[in-house]
């Protein structure tokens, strides 16, 4: 081979490796600042020692300001693809600076093209929460709000006929919460995943018909620190399937009603039982400049063998949560890289359960607003 087509063989060569190489980073930060209600889902009332404490006493509520950052890496080459996320974020509340908290999100997801059909998916993923629960210095695991979890994934994705995409999936989590009190818990959960998802054109706006499917077993471990022998095993089996139609109005606005229904079946104890159902909707618009994602459910809980409680006893009626949740997030660029955001969350638990000597299983209402900076570099 002459030297003129050594060079150009190389060339070619490396214009090939280039070609199906690429990869891509980006980062966020964001700070936001606004106001968060009742932060620890308190009740609004509680008999501790004959004495009634109202909300005054129980409620914390504060100013805050957010502030996280979205570090992530893509990198391609061939059929291969690997991704990787960092996602730090911490909330300080001003009022009440000791209950502050932090969070750190990190995966890494690889898949690999069979062909056009079949693709292999892999992850692997982490999180810490380091926030601190209420009431620690009770002898009973009320909120055990930090926690640090292991998890990771095996899967296939397929194409089974035009316009259909499926996965099928494994899973397994260690979630391991801190030490609350004289108490600590951890627990180990294995499953499978199912998803499906079919598009179709309507006046060239594409519709989409999906289903999500999961089964899981949740195996619970309960260790004391004040070595008082209790029986701390639990067996839990999980259950939950989702559909959803999405429905464009327009190329930037589109809605998705979904209707949910889930269940947990308590095989140690058959105690701790539910069923938990209801409908959805979540409404989206993006345009260059401006994105909008806000989302309502309302969700009822029906426990199996949990009986409902007043202050004065039972009540005949087994426990009941209905749960009212809202969403709202918005970003609207101002500039190159920069964008205002706000976001606007509320939940609010209704239940039978009234007795004022209990803390757990009762109503409460958490709500937060902010609004903030998004600098996409």
């Amino acid at each position: 081979m002459t030297d003129i087509r050594k060079i150009a063989f190389g060339c070619a060569v490396m214009i090939t490796s280039f070609a199906f190489t690429q990869s891509k980073t980006t980062l966020d930060i964001k700070t936001l600042g606004g106001y968060e209600y009742n932060y620890f889902r308190s009740p609004t009332e509680i008999r501790v020692n004959d004495v009634i404490l109202p909300k005054e006493d129980l409620i914390a509520s504060s100013l805050y300001q957010d502030v996280s950052v979205d570090y992530k890496f893509r990198y391609k080459w061939n059929k291969n693809r690997i991704r990787f996320s960092a996602t730090p974020f911490s909330r300080i509340f001003y009022e009440n600076l000791d209950d502050s908290y932090w969070r750190l999100k990190t995966w890494v997801k690889y898949d690999h093209k069979f062909n056009k059909k079949i693709t292999f998916l892999g992850e692997a993923r982490f999180t810490r929460m380091n926030r601190e629960g209420l009431g620690g210095d009770q002898d009973v695991l009320i909120n055990p709000l930090g926690f640090t979890n292991y998890g990771a994934t095996l899967g296939l994705g397929f194409i089974p006929f035009k316009n259909n995409k499926m996965t099928v999936e494994g899973f397994y989590n260690l979630k391991n919460f801190d030490a609350f009190g004289v108490r600590d818990l951890q627990f180990d959960e294995f499953g499978m995943l199912f998803t499906t998802t079919h598009s179709f054109k309507v006046r060239q706006l594409e519709h989409k018909l999906g289903l999500t499917t999961y089964v899981k077993k949740r195996l619970y471990d309960t260790f004391n620190a004040s070595e008082i022998d209790t029986d701390g095993e639990r067996d839990w089996d999980y259950a939950r399937a989702s559909v959803f139609y999405e429905l464009p109005i327009s190329k930037e606005l589109k809605v998705r009603p979904n209707i949910m229904y889930y269940t947990r079946i308590d095989n140690s104890t058959n105690r701790s039982g539910f069923n938990q159902f209801g409908p959805g909707i979540i409404l989206s618009y993006k345009n260059k400049r401006t994105k909008v994602y806000s989302s309502f459910s309302f969700i009822t809980r029906n426990y199996k063998q949990i009986e409902a409680r007043n202050t004065e006893g039972l009540i005949g009626e087994k426990l009941t949560y209905e749960y009212a949740n809202a969403q709202l997030r918005i970003s609207h660029k101002i500039s190159k890289g920069f964008s205002i955001t706000g976001s606007l969350f509320s939940r609010i638990r209704s239940t039978n359960y009234t007795d004022i000597d209990a803390r757990s299983f009762r109503n409460y209402r958490n709500q937060y607003a902010g609004i903030g900076i998004l600098w996409e570099l």
